[in-house]
């Protein structure tokens, strides 16, 4: 018979000030920490999707350099439907929506314009002349009804970076 293992309790990390902890703890700051983006692009045909899957792969040094430099966001991956009929992007963030994407219009325009060239009802491009319209787009393709579930749900990236750099 085997022994029964006994789990180690979490370790809880700290928050990294007093002002945090206490903006934390009565839900002010709650609803811009760890923000989940589903975004559902529908492509103009399957049959685009290799290509564009190439692409996103000739583009992964350009992104995770942008993400190191955005020190917001958790993770971000593009996911192809089995049907390869849509590309989802899924991101977790800190922050509003709206100043996430303004920062990737800035930062990853060209990534995104790249991507919108093969998806179906796509706003006006590039993005970085017509932000508003790319919003909007976002906000119409966004499936917000499932948010992320998190082992850290109150720690900001910010938070999460501190106390790994402090071990």
């Amino acid at each position: 018979m085997h022994a029964a293992k006994t789990l180690a309790a979490p370790v809880v990390l700290e928050r990294r000030t007093r002002a945090g902890r206490d903006a934390r703890q009565d839900g002010r700051l709650q609803a811009h920490v760890q923000q989940g983006l589903n975004l559902f692009l529908p492509l103009k045909t399957r049959a685009q999707m290799p290509a564009l899957l190439e692409q996103l792969k000739l583009q992964q040094d350009v992104v995770n350099q942008a993400l190191a430099g955005l020190h917001y966001v958790h993770f971000a991956r593009f996911l192809p439907s089995p049907d390869g009929s849509t590309l989802m992007v899924i991101t977790v963030f800190d922050g509003d929506l709206q100043s996430y994407l303004m920062d990737f219009v800035a930062v990853l325009g060209e990534v995104f314009n790249l991507i919108l060239e093969f998806v179906r009802g796509a706003p006006p491009l590039p993005v970085q002349a017509y932000p508003r319209a790319f919003c909007e787009f976002v906000d119409a393709h966004n499936v917000v009804e499932v948010q992320p579930w998190a082992a850290y749900p109150s720690m900001t990236v910010l938070d999460i970076l501190g106390a790994r750099l402090d071990d």
